[in-house]
């Protein structure tokens, strides 16, 4: 079985040096397979430390959310964009997406997290770690305890680690980009503790 940045580096074009596009594998058209892979490693990373819950953004961190949550035995939960009318306890942020360039509310329902639960935050990509941020926030502020964050791919050089460094929890990335060509189309995997 390919790795994950095998996988990556295949799968994956170069848009630009901060524009990846893997589209056809992990955020818009899905790869089974590759998902398996990404929860098999996730998992690893995380099942020795008595989860509750995973949470995540709508949308592309979705699936794989679900499947790690499904290989740990936990729900998994997403903020929502905006506030659906029949949320009644909404834990609420604003943010500007970093893809979109556009204002998102984010919303996750009170009655999902509670100070008896485990949380990690997971994404598809940690780029500057705003979404993250605000998703730990909210955990945190539902009084339920954040045990870490994993990510299936992070962009090294824009900041995203040092963002989520203050929440002083383990921070776990499966692909870490030191840089991108779009010329070349090659990409620098970096190595990470």
């Amino acid at each position: 079985m390919r790795s994950i940045r095998e996988w990556i580096q295949e799968e994956s074009e170069v848009l630009g040096p901060e524009f990846l596009r893997v589209d056809g594998i992990l955020n818009h058209c899905v790869d089974p397979e590759f998902i398996v892979c990404v929860g098999e490693e996730l998992w690893r990373r995380f099942n020795d430390q008595e989860i509750t819950c995973v949470v995540t953004a709508e949308a592309a961190g979705n699936i794989v959310a679900y499947e790690l949550a499904r290989r740990l035995g936990v729900r998994a939960l997403y903020a929502k964009k905006g506030k659906a009318a029949t949320m009644v306890r909404p834990l609420m942020r604003a943010l500007i997406s970093p893809t979109k360039r556009a204002a998102v509310e984010l919303a996750i329902s009170r009655d999902y997290l509670s100070s008896e639960d485990r949380v990690i935050v997971v994404d598809d990509f940690l780029y500057q770690g705003t979404t993250s941020a605000l998703l730990a926030d909210m955990v945190v502020e539902s009084g339920a305890e954040l045990i870490g964050f994993g990510f299936v791919i992070e962009k090294t050089f824009a900041g995203g680690r040092d963002a989520l460094a203050r929440f002083e929890v383990p921070i776990k990335t499966l692909a870490p980009i030191r840089t991108m060509n779009p010329s070349s189309g090659t990409i620098e995997f970096a190595e990470m503790p």
